[in-house]
């Protein structure tokens, strides 16, 4: 069976229009010449180099055309990137149905961003990135009726327009914004519940990263190592004897995983730039260690399973480990379940190595 990539678009257009009751929300106030409109957005990130919004389009919003091929309705969902005091922002757009539709960036002036309200002032000219296309340039002729009506200055207007071509220059070049935050520009909406988890519950969140970048090394790593031995096995004898061949293959699966520790865990490699939480939490975690533990302690013959199951073992208690210290760092919570799992591993361990 084929991955279904229809289908997780629309399961995290479902999961990002979730939208708790208890989410923080920020009011946008946005002017575009004498006209004002005023929306209310759940804040996903309030971090001082970005911020980042989700707003739905409920029943009462009028239909707006984009292009031939796009029309914002009841129902599409947009998440807005911001950074502050940068002249322009950055909205991902999508159809109700789930289909990534396009990038839309507003040209604004630096907007004010106070604790209850932020107000963003609109110069007109926006960027359209449609998914399948070329990127225009929308509402020049706006821009030029502003300036007739005096509320932009010519030299203002020409700022505007220099930098409305530099970012279409930029998109052509790219292929895609490049201004986003890392790891959410490919799949916006699909990052919706890992920044709520991250705005929510920031141990969790981290704790889940770091889990999941731990296992992420293992399975590069595995597969590095499988390759290279496959190698040595095919053109040498490292495998028979000991001598330079042997030490040759070990040195290199050392080098291996120096190089990709630092990757996996830094978040460069493919699957370890965005958890996809909750990977786990530390409840089940000490679910999963206390069945364990109990399983140690039934086993009649520990000996015969205690090389298949101290790596098991050991890998719960690590990451419940790391469930504990985030959630004590970043929640300052006692972590109690996260605690009970360690000392229940430690205890299967204990157990385990004295057989």
């Amino acid at each position: 069976m084929g991955f279904d990539l229809l289908g997780a678009r629309r399961r995290a257009l479902r999961a990002a229009r979730r939208i708790p009751e208890d989410a923080p929300r920020v009011d946008v106030e946005v002017r575009r010449g004498s006209h004002v409109q005023r929306l209310r957005q759940e804040l996903l990130v309030d971090g001082p180099k970005w911020k980042v919004t989700l707003q739905i389009l409920d029943a009462r919003f009028k239909p707006v055309r984009i292009d031939a091929a796009t029309t914002l309705r009841p129902g599409s969902l947009l998440m807005w990137f911001l950074r502050p005091g940068q002249p322009f922002e950055v909205g991902a757009f999508y159809h109700p149905r789930g289909a990534f539709q396009g990038y839309y960036i507003n040209l604004i002036r630096p907007p004010r961003l106070q604790s209850s309200r932020w107000v963003i002032e609109d110069l007109y000219l926006d960027v359209w990135l449609p998914e399948r296309g070329s990127g225009v340039l929308l509402d020049e002729d706006e821009l030029d009726a502003a300036v007739a009506r005096a509320e932009l200055s010519s030299a203002e207007a020409d700022e505007v327009r220099e930098l409305g071509a530099r970012l279409l220059a930029m998109s052509r070049r790219a292929g895609r914004p490049r201004w986003l935050p890392r790891g959410v520009g490919r799949a916006p909406a699909g990052s919706v519940p890992a920044l709520r988890l991250r705005r929510d519950a920031p141990g969790t969140f981290h704790a889940a990263r770091i889990s999941g970048r731990i296992i992420a090394f293992g399975l590069y790593l595995l597969g590095a190592v499988s390759a290279t031995s496959a190698g040595f096995a095919a053109f040498t004898d490292a495998f028979l004897i000991a001598g330079p061949a042997q030490n040759a293959w070990r040195l290199t699966v050392v080098g291996e995983a120096l190089v990709l520790a630092p990757l996996a865990f830094g978040g460069w490699l493919p699957a370890t730039r965005w958890p996809q939480p909750p990977l786990t939490d530390e409840r089940s975690l000490f679910v999963a260690t206390l069945a364990s533990g109990l399983a140690v302690l039934a086993l009649s013959e520990r000996t015969e399973w205690a090389g298949a199951l101290l790596p098991v073992y050991a890998t719960l208690g690590l990451f419940s480990l790391v469930f504990a210290v985030c959630r004590w760092w970043f929640d300052r919570e006692v972590p109690v379940y996260a605690l009970a799992g360690v000392t229940m591993t430690l205890v299967a361990l204990a157990f385990l190595i004295a057989a």
